[in-house]
């Protein structure tokens, strides 16, 4: 059983991982190029999306990479000091920006709502983009520690003792509790004012009210797919950090590790790759509003769009002439 498990493992990693890291970072790049177009930089939930696809294209490379690298090659953790001491600051960083960033994202689409006028400020682009930079800084200045607490100690980078119980007991509490809780919060009271102001809204704010809508249904799909791919990480750490002293059989170890395999790297990782594909299934307008964008990227670097242009330029001239002798 134990090989069994270990080779379906190394299958997951080098043919399951390399998979999703390739299309994520495919399907995160077109999510950047569709959010950096002039009309979504004017909506701050657009903001809040282009940094999270942005964000989530550093942690698929920084966590997926070195996975997949590690099954041919010797772990840098292993014997590169200074690796040791920055990869999990730097991933953790990563990963932890771009939950805040969808929190905030949450509050943002709650604000839009809001009965408050003080709080629907917060939905607004200018804002957006100080409290994506106050997070990436924040969390960057938070995490300073994790290199002071990683231990490189006869060939292994791990943490040692009470700081590992420590680091457990925080992962349960705030990336696997307080972070779903204040997603699903906050999407939960933007839906259900949303429901109370929906009979208000009319005339010309229909256009924005249906694209906030189709913002809205692309960020709470995000929020599920993250609940649901994230719950087993905080445990796994918990339990490993719990178990560290105690005498295991190999075939437990075994079955331990395929399983802190399965929620610390195989599935943690699926939220972060797996966003433009999230977007495109829960929504229809951002589906069509691709194929458009990218049709016409395809006619315009195959000269199609400039016969069309000249065309049209031809039939209205001609009309014109036509119309000054009748």
């Amino acid at each position: 059983m134990s090989a069994s498990l270990n080779d379906v493992r190394i299958w997951m990693t080098r043919y399951g991982m390399s998979s999703y890291f390739t299309l994520g970072v495919l399907g995160n790049l077109i999510n950047v190029f569709m959010f950096t177009r002039k009309n979504p930089l004017c909506n701050s939930c657009s903001l809040y999306l282009l940094a999270i696809s942005i964000s989530h294209i550093f942690t698929a490379n920084l966590g997926v990479v070195p996975t997949i690298y590690n099954l041919d090659h010797v772990d840098l953790a292993t014997y590169s000091f200074i690796y040791c001491k920055l990869r999990l600051y730097i991933m953790h960083s990563s990963i932890m920006i771009g939950r805040t960033l969808i929190v905030a994202a949450c509050i943002d689409r709650y604000a839009l709502c809001s009965n408050y006028q003080r709080f629907r400020s917060l939905n607004n682009p200018k804002v957006a983009l100080r409290i994506i930079i106050v997070i990436v800084i924040a969390w960057l200045c938070i995490n300073i520690y994790i290199p002071f607490v990683t231990a490189f100690t006869e060939n292994n980078c791990l943490m040692l003792g009470s700081t590992a119980l420590i680091w457990a007991i925080y992962t349960v509490a705030v990336p696997g509790i307080l972070t779903p809780v204040l997603m699903s919060t906050f999407g939960l009271l933007a839906i259900r004012n949303r429901c109370q102001l929906q009979g208000r809204l009319n005339g010309n704010r229909n256009y924005g009210n249906k694209r906030d809508y189709t913002l809205t249904v692309m960020l709470l799909s995000e929020v599920l797919v993250y609940i649901l791919s994230t719950s087993f990480f905080p445990a796994t750490t918990l339990y490993k950090a719990v178990t560290t002293n105690v005498v295991k059989s190999v075939q437990r170890q075994q079955i331990e590790n395929f399983i802190i395999f399965l929620g610390s790297s195989f599935l943690l990782f699926i939220n972060p790759s797996a966003t433009f594909y999230i977007f495109i299934i829960a929504s229809h307008s951002y589906r069509q509003e691709c194929k458009r964008v990218f049709l016409r990227l395809y006619m315009r670097l195959t000269g199609r769009m400039n016969k069309v242009a000249t065309i049209a330029t031809a039939n209205t001239l001609v009309n014109r002439h036509n119309e000054t002798h009748i």
